[in-house]
């Protein structure tokens, strides 16, 4: 009987280690997923906090002042052909128009607000990875099939190319040739879709923090 003391010592201890690997190696595999999850999240977060929510921001200051802009403006009157040719007869006025000091200290406003963006847009877009929506060529939604994309571009590369022609205009290095550029309008859109985006990220941030919480239980 005696004998088989350090057998069922050996046993236990056996039993103990195998049990204590076990719990270690489940132990082992939550912090690896907690950790893969924590990095899911600072890629998500870095995209909202660098890149989504400035760009919104300045796009939305940027929108606010174009509102006050364009009161008492002809229906249509577009800034970036207007600036193109500042001679143009409006149909609906019968006249052209003549920007007081108010609306050329706001437009110029815009135009530094438009400077920020494309800054961004430069060194923050990367950020965006396969957002396709802001990647794949734009197609505008049913308000706005008005706009046309002949060149093929993403959302963010027409935002870009309206922001620098007007810009140029402004500046007086692009004058005349409106059918040339009429096509670079800003996309309204993109406001919404930043939106809708922060929406979606944050909700993939709340799952991720779902799931780190139910692996620390």
């Amino acid at each position: 009987m005696t004998s088989l003391v350090p057998i069922l010592a050996a046993l236990i201890v056996a039993g103990i280690t195998l049990y204590n690997f076990r719990i270690g190696r489940q132990d082992s595999k939550k912090n690896s997923k907690i950790l893969d999850l924590q990095d899911k999240k600072k890629v998500i977060e870095e995209k909202i906090n660098d890149f989504y929510i400035p760009l919104g921001h300045q796009l939305g200051y940027s929108k606010t002042l174009f509102k006050i802009f364009i009161v008492n403006k002809p229906e249509d009157f577009k800034t970036l052909t207007y600036l193109l040719d500042p001679d143009q007869i409006y149909s609906d006025i019968g006249a052209k128009v003549i920007l007081n000091e108010n609306d050329n200290a706001l437009l110029e406003t815009i135009i530094n607000i438009g400077q920020k963006v494309e800054t961004l847009i430069y060194e923050k877009s990367y950020l965006i990875g396969d957002d396709l929506e802001f990647v794949d060529k734009y197609i505008p939604g049913d308000t706005y099939r008005y706009l046309t994309n002949p060149n093929d571009l993403s959302i963010l590369n027409l935002l870009l190319s309206h922001i620098i022609t007007i810009r140029l205009a402004f500046e007086k290095k692009l004058t005349g040739e409106r059918s040339k550029f009429e096509n670079y309008v800003f996309p309204a859109e993109i406001n919404s879709k930043i939106d809708q985006k922060l929406l979606e990220l944050r909700s993939i941030l709340q799952n991720y923090d779902n799931q780190i919480n139910a692996l620390r239980l």
